[in-house]
């Protein structure tokens, strides 16, 4: 993760604050030892006696990050980034610089042509052949290290790990690192076998945790609780028949936004022994030996309804006699908190609200943030059904791609980042359910949907398949490459690259020029 003293940018492509000597003056340095400009998006002003802190999981690092020993300072397990290229070489100063001796005013050209004469010697002429080999080998390993994005252990981990081994830690700090995990899980930023080990170390410490507590008080105590839970969203607070439905997880393995899909949940539920009026009502009004058979009657069915691997390893926090959440239900409220909360919300209000959220103090608001997860996870699935009916899901050749429409249902939740990303998961899984070509699972998906409709701008997100181990994501470079292909102004502000932003009005030649690309 990235921390320590990182400061956060100040200003953009400029350079007027005299104190801001340190960091920029390292970066120049390093510019000129590799021969390439930087680029302006990254070239942030920092004052000297400026101190801020950032975590991030995001990867690849910034290999001027990696090597500074300014202001920058990276809190990262070293075991996780083996890939990193040795600083000789990317990085390179040479011994003589071409440019110093063309800016001088007064030098005729005899001078120049005699002073070219000399640099053309056979000594010269070798070095430079050993300066284009160590490019060329430099820009291979460049391509390598940076060809895909991915992410390493999340930062609320990492900082849990160090608060542990200064003897700060406590149950809150614990549960926090577990909602992070749950969250990188739930959207993919991990592969399976990432969340079972971090799942395993974090159950030792609740394990550990537990034990240290002598608080016995029901109602004051907080337990966390390692044990099986089923990939159905929000289930503990709505309805069963619609946890079932509108799940991502069920709701692609029984293609449950067609007629017959419907009718098998029907079967489901009365094979479960649930009567239609207890599956309606809410999960917690229903009788008590329903609820408490719930879990393993779905589980003893998961076979026959093609379910398996609907159980999964997760953690559940619980104080008081009525207060129980699994870590999954806090990550869709704080993203419904963050990203589908009204336009007139402020971006600064969300995060202050999603802090609240975390707190044991403000049921209402974890309350609230739950309803409104609701209305993002039926949204999810409508626009998913909408998308496979009307058959707006796009063959390209390389790849598919969705585009959403405006004015299409609450079609403004899809200009945040991370349901946007819970789109492209759900109608690439639904889709691959339903294609019968034997290659819809080894192909990625594009979506796209708009950002701001004054401007013309629209988002450009991209997932890798299904087929795929690994969750790492190579449209960050595949978009860059399509955006200077069509030479097409396009933004890409955030810390996740495969989230790009360009013009409606070039959208369909951008779409062209990748799938050129990826062909």
């Amino acid at each position: 993760m990235t921390g320590g003293n990182m400061p956060l940018p100040k200003a953009l492509g400029t350079n007027e604050d005299t104190n801001a000597v340190d960091y920029i003056s390292k970066r120049d340095r390093l510019k000129k030892m590799r021969g390439k400009p930087l680029k302006k998006s990254r070239d942030w002003i920092i004052e000297k006696k400026e101190r801020r802190r950032r975590q991030d999981s995001h990867r690849p690092l910034d290999l001027c990050n990696i090597y500074s020993n300014g202001q920058v300072r990276l809190l990262a397990n070293i075991e996780d980034d083996q890939q990193i290229p040795d600083f000789h070489d990317i990085f390179r100063e040479d011994e003589s610089s071409d440019d110093e001796g063309n800016e001088s005013d007064n030098a005729d050209d005899e001078e120049n042509r005699a002073a070219k004469r000399r640099r053309l010697n056979e000594e010269a002429i070798l070095k430079r052949r050993e300066k284009k080999a160590w490019e060329e080998k430099r820009n291979k390993l460049l391509f390598e290290y940076s060809q895909f994005t991915y992410y390493a252990k999340a930062s609320a981990i990492v900082l849990f790990d160090l608060a542990w081994k200064l003897n700060k830690d406590d149950k809150d700090l614990l549960w926090l690192a577990i909602i992070s995990l749950t969250e990188q899980m739930l959207f993919c930023k991990i592969d399976n076998t990432q969340y079972v080990l971090e799942a395993g170390n974090l159950q030792a410490h609740v394990t550990r945790l537990q034990n240290r507590t002598n608080d016995t008080d029901v109602l004051t105590s907080l337990k966390i609780s390692f044990e099986k839970d089923l990939r159905l969203c929000l289930y503990r607070h709505w309805t069963v028949e619609s946890s079932l439905k509108f799940s991502m997880f069920t709701a692609c393995k029984m293609k449950l936004w067609s007629l017959r899909g419907d009718k098998r949940l029907q079967e489901l539920l009365a094979d479960m022994g649930l009567p239609i009026i207890q599956s309606k009502q809410s999960f917690g009004s229903m009788d008590l030996q329903l609820r408490q058979e719930f879990q393993n009657s779905l589980e003893n069915l998961s076979e026959k309804y093609g379910l398996n691997d609907i159980v999964y390893a997760s953690f559940t926090l619980q104080y008081g006699y009525r207060n129980k959440y699994s870590a999954s239900d806090i990550v869709y409220a704080l993203l419904a908190i963050l990203e589908a909360s009204t336009s007139d919300k402020r971006h600064e209000e969300c995060f202050h609200t999603s802090l609240d959220c975390l707190s044991r103090t403000q049921k209402d608001v974890l309350t609230g943030g739950i309803e409104r997860a609701k209305t993002v996870m039926t949204t999810l699935f409508r626009t998913v059904q909408s998308a496979l009916d009307m058959k707006h899901v796009i063959s390209a050749g390389p790849f598919i791609y969705y585009v959403v429409q405006e004015g299409c249902l609450d079609w403004y939740m899809f200009s945040h980042q991370h349901i946007l990303s819970l789109l492209a998961q759900f109608i690439l899984r639904a889709y691959v359910a339903m294609s019968r070509n034997r290659k819809a699972s080894s192909l990625p998906l594009i979506v796209s949907s708009p950002s701001n409709i004054e401007l013309g701008m629209c988002i450009i997100m991209g997932i890798p398949p299904l087929c795929e181990n690994s969750p790492k994501n190579f449209f960050g470079k595949a978009f860059e490459q399509a955006a200077e292909r069509i030479n097409c102004d396009s933004v890409c502000d955030r810390f996740d690259t495969s989230y790009f932003e360009v013009h409606v009005k070039n959208r369909t030649r951008f779409f062209d020029a990748l799938t050129a690309l990826l062909s």
